[in-house]
């Protein structure tokens, strides 16, 4: 699909979801990233109405773990499942204990594979949340976030996203200088209070 991007805001949003991310890890463990997070804009590759998000493309084919949160503009929209956005995050399964450790929550096990996915929901959770609320200080309308679903490697059904926009963002997050998390969002309207 080569059309144009409904939401003109996109790039204005991954600008929120980047300093929602650096303060968030600042505030939670201190932890700073080696450089600004990278953004990226690119098309969004789609399969039966869905958003690819593959962990193992991320990171070289290394063991990967996947969380995403749906966003939607109401409690309505939410229940018709009329889907406005997607934050998906990504993190290689070596480096996610650590990554947690970091952020001061408690120790995970690394051979738990429940463990693991409750981490990158967790993971996941927090950073949505924030972007959540960046996007509502920006003079956005407050939105209502689905609760995470956790895959290892990949979302094999993919993530619902707006059908009426085509493009997204993909954030990479160095750490020392390190590829450690990759968060990917896209955003239809998101109408303004």
């Amino acid at each position: 699909m080569l059309f144009g991007a409904q939401n003109k805001d996109l790039s204005h949003h991954a600008e929120l979801l980047r300093k929602g991310v650096i303060a968030l890890f600042k505030e939670r463990g201190d932890v700073e990233f080696s450089s600004p997070p990278e953004l990226v804009h690119k098309q969004i590759i789609e399969f039966d109405g869905k958003i690819r998000a593959d962990g193992i493309d991320k990171f070289n084919n290394e063991i990967t773990y996947v969380s995403a949160v749906n966003f939607y503009a109401n409690q309505a929209e939410m229940e018709k499942k009329k889907t406005l956005g997607a934050l998906i995050t990504y993190v290689e399964k070596a480096y996610l204990v650590k990554l947690m450790k970091m952020l001061q929550y408690p120790p995970v096990d690394e051979d738990n594979e429940q463990a693991l996915l409750d981490s990158i929901g967790t993971l996941c959770n927090i950073v949505s949340g924030r972007f959540k609320s960046e996007i509502k200080s920006a003079g956005y309308t407050d939105l209502e976030m689905s609760h995470f679903i956790n895959y290892r490697n990949s979302a094999v059904v993919g993530i619902d996203f707006c059908p009426k926009e085509y493009y997204y963002y993909e954030m990479t997050c160095e750490i020392d200088g390190v590829r450690r998390l990759i968060i990917d969002m896209t955003m239809g309207v998101v109408p303004k209070r």
